[in-house]
């Protein structure tokens, strides 16, 4: 029979094992919070008018864009818009965490 076809499989190497552990830990754990970028107030008015514009279709949108309806589908996006703006708080830093003391004793001993 041919003797290149034969049931064993080189093994790894520990060479090639350390490099794969080492590229796993060298790469940075991705959750979804580190993709999604922070929520937070517009900063510039071309941002406002642009989700009130967003609000706006969706609202006419919703409704089939039957005509007459323009000016209080504007009117309740900006509502809608100044209502999210003032709910989303502005960033504050974190309080630092402190540590409790162990319990079992006084450390003393």
């Amino acid at each position: 029979m041919d003797e290149t076809k034969s049931g064993a499989r080189p093994r790894k190497t520990a060479a090639k094992t350390a490099a794969k552990t080492a590229l796993k830990k060298a790469a940075p754990a991705k959750t979804a919070a580190a993709r999604r970028p922070p929520k937070r107030a517009p900063s510039v008015p071309a941002d406002r008018e642009s989700m009130v514009r967003m609000a706006a279709y969706l609202r006419a949108e919703h409704r089939g864009f039957a005509p007459g309806y323009e000016i209080e589908d504007w009117l309740a996006a900006e509502a809608e818009v100044n209502e999210r703006c003032k709910a989303t708080p502005a960033a504050t830093p974190r309080k630092a965490a402190t540590r409790k003391p162990r319990a079992g004793g006084s450390g003393t001993g």
